[in-house]
């Protein structure tokens, strides 16, 4: 007899998510993981000096470990921060102390949280007399660090190190400006700089065959689609197949029927115009009307073809002009050709491509009608890919291609792959995204297959999905549980 869709659902989510903790919080020696996500940015105090602004998320186990000790006495668990500055090594590998303090629980309304946030000051601490961004790269990884006292000893038992994030001149940039720093950075993390521009001049313009790359990882990576080069190839002066992709998509066009000009650098009416362009055939249907949005100051500079992409893209935030509102589109004097006045730096070309990115998810929506909220049209897409490599590789030939959010956090203890029935496999990952907005994703992924039903409990801290697909039941659970997590069960599909 089948089970009902709704328990059999339920049950794998509890199965998958609520496991029991490896240790007891209360045990001597717990086993400690290591912190997630980890990020860095710079910032500035009142007097101008660079400092660090460094994030990570605890995982759960750490969040049982810091509220049981604050049920029971004073915090045993701290964070410890190692750097290192270029290839030079880690602080704590050369027997160096590095910075820590305690994990103090506090409550809001999402439930127990910890310390994850932390400005560190290596000149403060005395790690270093000076902090140059421009000048070198600063890498930092954080660990916990559990105090045992006993009769006989007392010690330290560490966790492994998280992952590395870095901050500053990495090796692809030859040079950089340190306001682009924080969203290149984030670019970099993305996947979104093509390697046309690694090792590259940052603050130089950004010509229109690199233009065309950057634009074109824009659309892959927010699609998921590959594209195939245009053929014949209609230009004389470019074999580049990145720009005969984006020629074919009609971000570009040659400035001629048989010329491309790949050197000739870019105008930022030229850069607006091929962005918009890439946002046109990423979403479709979305919403691409400017009314409302006033005239620039030098709106009789925009040439006719850019007026429309200059004010969308102007309106989504993603180019800014002056201080003054001008949006400088181009060159229009001997004095300003010779200044660059109008042309996009990589840098900049770069961080507007970051910023379409991040706001491709509700630019896809803008277009939709609005409706009842349904659990089979929730809340909005999100930027998706496909399964890494290394999970795609231990699953077997002939299973479907699995979309994950962009943003997808596979458990460092249990991985991604979770142990379950002999002819069952789990997929499990923790997103930052909305629960409906996951949802989304699965229910467009099944919504045409065999089978295909939905379920949202209606606290809507869980929902399911199920589907028949290539011979497989598909069931998958996004829930809240210490964060938003999702389940994927894959098996051999049985009629009964």
């Amino acid at each position: 007899m089948k089970l009902k869709p709704v328990i059999l659902l339920a049950a794998l989510f509890f199965a998958v998510f609520l496991v029991p903790a490896t240790v007891s919080a209360a045990q001597a020696e717990p086993v400690l993981e290591a912190p997630q996500n980890l990020t860095v940015e710079v910032r500035q105090n009142e007097k101008g000096r660079p400092y660090f602004d460094v994030k990570w998320t605890n995982p759960a186990s750490i969040l049982e470990l810091v509220k049981y000790w604050d049920e029971h006495g004073e915090a045993p668990l701290e964070y410890q921060i190692d750097m290192k500055v270029g290839n030079g090594a880690w602080r704590n590998d050369i027997g160096e102390s590095i910075t820590g303090n305690s994990l103090h629980a506090g409550y809001d309304e999402t439930g127990i949280f910890a310390v994850e946030n932390v400005e560190f000051d290596p000149i403060n601490e005395g790690h270093m007399d000076n902090v140059d961004i421009k000048a070198n790269l600063y890498s930092f990884r954080v660990r916990y660090a559990y105090y045992i006292p006993d009769e006989k000893n007392q010690y330290y038992l560490y966790g492994p190190f998280s992952n590395v994030a870095s901050i500053g001149v990495a090796s692809y940039y030859e040079e950089v400006s340190e306001w682009a720093l924080p969203e290149l950075q984030k670019a970099d993390q993305y996947g979104l700089i093509p390697d046309i521009l690694k090792g590259a001049d940052m603050t130089k313009p950004i010509t229109r065959e690199e233009f065309c790359e950057l634009a074109l990882l824009l659309y892959e990576k927010s699609t998921g689609n590959m594209v195939q080069p245009v053929s014949p190839n209609p230009f004389s002066d470019t074999a580049n197949p990145q720009i005969l992709k984006a020629f074919g998509l009609g971000i570009t066009k040659g400035t001629s029927a048989t010329t491309f000009a790949p050197q000739k650098t870019v105008s930022r009416q030229e850069c607006a115009t091929m962005l918009f362009r890439a946002i046109q055939a990423i979403a479709p249907q979305a919403d691409y009307s400017i009314a409302g949005v006033a005239d620039f100051p030098d709106q009789k500079d925009i040439d006719a073809w850019a007026v429309e992409s200059t004010k969308y893209m102007f309106k989504l935030g993603i180019i800014k002009g002056d201080n003054r509102g001008y949006f400088m589109p181009k060159a229009t004097t001997t004095a300003q050709e010779a200044s660059a006045y109008g042309t996009a730096t990589r840098e900049a070309a770069v961080l507007m491509t970051v910023r379409t990115y991040d706001k491709a998810p509700d630019i896809k929506i803008s277009g939709v009608p609005s409706s009842p909220p349904d659990v089979n049209a929730p809340e909005k897409a999100i930027n998706h890919v496909s399964l890494p490599e290394d999970v795609r590789a231990k699953l077997p030939d002939g299973y479907p291609d699995i979309p994950i959010a962009a943003d997808a956090e596979f458990d460092p203890y249990f991985g991604a792959i979770l142990p379950s029935g002999e002819d069952e496999i789990v997929i499990a990952y923790k997103s930052e995204r909305s629960l409906a907005s996951l949802n989304s994703l699965y229910v467009d992924f099944l919504k045409d297959t065999k089978d295909f039903y939905t379920y949202q409990q209606d606290d809507g801290k869980l929902y399911s999905v199920h589907g028949v697909k290539d011979g497989l039941e598909i069931m998958i659970s996004v829930a809240l549980s210490l964060g938003n997590q999702v389940g994927i069960s894959l098996k051999p599909y049985v009629e009964y």
